[in-house]
C-alpha cells in the first residue's frame, strides 16, 4: 500500500510539473512571437490628450505639448491608422523617451520597435525614431 501511494504521489508530482512547464513554453512562445513594426502618427503628451485641454493634439497644442513633457509628464504616440493611443517607451540603453520625443511633440513620427500591452496599457516600445514631412 505504501509503495502505491508513493507512486501515486510522484506520479502527481510529475504531471503538475509537466503541466507548468508547458504553461512557461506558451508564455516564451508568445513573447517569441512579438514582431518589429512600424506606426506613424503623432506624438502627444498623454494627460493633455486623455483629459481633451486644449484639444489634447495638433498644431494649437504644441506649445503645451512641450511644456508638459519638459515637466516629465507621459509622452505618448497617438496612431493615425487606428487611432490607438500607446505610451512611448525606448528601448534598453536609449534616452529617455520625454528627452528624445519632446522635439517631435505635436508632430507625425514614425516610430519602430514592439507594441506590448500590460495592465490595460499600451506601450510601444520604440528602437527607432523618424520623423514625417
Amino acid at each position: 500500500m505504501k509503495k502505491l501511494s508513493l507512486f501515486v504521489l510522484l506520479f502527481s508530482a510529475m504531471t503538475s510539473l509537466m503541466i507548468a512547464q508547458e504553461k512557461m513554453d506558451k508564455k516564451m512562445d508568445k513573447k517569441m512571437e512579438m514582431k518589429e513594426v512600424t506606426i506613424s502618427g503623432e506624438i502627444i503628451d498623454v494627460k493633455c490628450y486623455l483629459g481633451g485641454m486644449m484639444g489634447g493634439k495638433g498644431e494649437e497644442h504644441e506649445e503645451c505639448a512641450i511644456n508638459c513633457i519638459k515637466g516629465g509628464l507621459p509622452v505618448g504616440i497617438l496612431e493615425d491608422k487606428t487611432e490607438n493611443v500607446y505610451t512611448a517607451v525606448p528601448k534598453k540603453g536609449m534616452k529617455g523617451a520625454n528627452d528624445e520625443l519632446v522635439d517631435y511633440a505635436a508632430k507625425k513620427v514614425k516610430l519602430t520597435g514592439m507594441i506590448m500591452e500590460k495592465g490595460g496599457q499600451k506601450l510601444f516600445v520604440y528602437s527607432k525614431v523618424e520623423g514625417v514631412k
